[in-house]
């Protein structure tokens, strides 16, 4: 293929996959930006985040939609658990909506709990390198992971279902 000017701006191979399924995923250093773009497609249920943590030096933007073309507003019926702050507080995402964190808004768990359709988890990060912080843990508390959201095992779950 002969080369272009501006040909080196189109990303034709930038598929990974991060989670369940392969998707369009591209670092600041592919893209010559500082910002990170993944796209995940979610269609059973998994806990992402089993404790939180934050990002003192960019914003991440978190976007949650449903896989519908023809109505961007229908979710398919899934449920996302989403704890934001030090204080974890939980938010139960139940339709299409982009979450904008702040520098060092702590965020997690983050549990895709109910997933009747696919769902696009899409990540949008303003910088050119990822990178987290952990919140520091109490005076006192054992070394486990702050989780107030909890998965049932894949076993589990194929077991309550019969």
């Amino acid at each position: 293929m002969a080369k272009t000017k501006y040909g080196k701006y189109i990303l034709k191979n930038a598929f990974k996959k991060h989670h369940q399924l392969e998707g369009l995923s591209a670092g600041g250093d592919e893209m010559d930006v500082d910002c990170i773009l993944t796209h995940h497609v979610f269609y059973k249920p998994e806990l992402v985040l089993d404790r939180p943590h934050f990002h003192d030096d960019f914003v991440q933007i978190l976007c949650f939609l449903g896989t519908n073309p023809m109505d961007v507003r229908d979710f398919g019926g899934a449920e996302i658990v989403l704890c934001l702050g030090k204080e974890q507080e939980k938010h139960i995402i139940t339709s299409p909506v982009i979450v904008p964190m702040p520098k060092g808004l702590s965020h997690g768990p983050l549990y895709f709990k109910k997933l009747p359709k696919p769902i696009i988890f899409l990540e949008i990060m303003l910088t050119r390198k990822y990178h987290s912080n952990l919140p520091p843990r109490k005076p006192g508390a054992k070394n486990k992971p702050a989780t107030k959201v909890k998965a049932k095992p894949v076993a589990a779950r194929k077991k309550s279902k019969k």
